[in-house]
């Protein structure tokens, strides 16, 4: 079997829940179809022990792995659409650990000096979370094309919160599995708890 790898090079300055449970879940994905993952990136070692908590690598040095021409850097806005035949002369992968804005901004791009030698492709036109970044990923690394996964896009959920039971849209993709779109339970319970992506960790962890 081919011995993949992800990075998630971070580029958030604040630590949130938000972050840690898109992190967690990229993480239990990826490493339970047998592909090795680490964080990387603007990485405090606040935020390293957080995620060593829940089993989460970091790797400080990620260029050494990744700036090469085996590398593919996952960015919505590069012209080709990832293909799974190529991704067979593929070592690493770099995802952004950007958590998205809508619309979207491209910050993807502030990583193209920092990994020249990684070719750059898409996973379709729309914006999708880190974890459902690499939820498409190990599909495709599987042998699926994009255009054969199903996808949701914009994703409705029910959340019972204080108030009650409420809608929550967001502004991201996921790909869909047994009929529902894989968003994370961690994410559902930050939700319920009435915990947004923009909170920081400080007073709540």
């Amino acid at each position: 079997m081919r011995e993949w790898l992800i990075v998630i090079d971070n580029m958030e300055v604040r630590v949130s829940r938000w972050v840690l449970e898109e992190y967690v879940e990229a993480y239990r994905v990826a490493r339970s179809r047998g592909v090795k993952l680490y964080v990387s990136g603007l990485v405090t070692h606040e935020l390293e022990a957080l995620l060593a908590r829940r089993g989460v690598e970091v790797v400080w040095d990620s260029r050494s792995l990744c700036n090469r021409p085996d590398s593919i850097l996952l960015d919505l806005w590069a012209e080709k659409t990832l293909d799974p035949l190529e991704v067979w002369g593929a070592r690493c992968f770099i995802v952004g650990g950007i958590m998205g804005d809508h619309p979207p901004r491209g910050r993807t791009r502030l990583l193209y000096d920092k990994y020249p030698y990684a070719a750059r492709r898409n996973i379709g036109p729309l914006q999708f979370s880190v974890d459902g970044t690499v939820k498409m990923l190990v599909k495709i690394l599987g042998g699926m094309r994009v255009d054969e996964i199903e996808i949701a896009y914009p994703v409705t959920i029910e959340v019972k919160g204080p108030l009650g039971v409420v809608e929550v849209k967001l502004p991201y993709a996921y790909p869909v599995e047994g009929g529902r779109p894989m968003v994370p339970e961690g994410i559902v319970r930050l939700l319920e708890r009435g915990v947004m992506w923009d909170e920081l960790h400080e007073g709540y962890l």
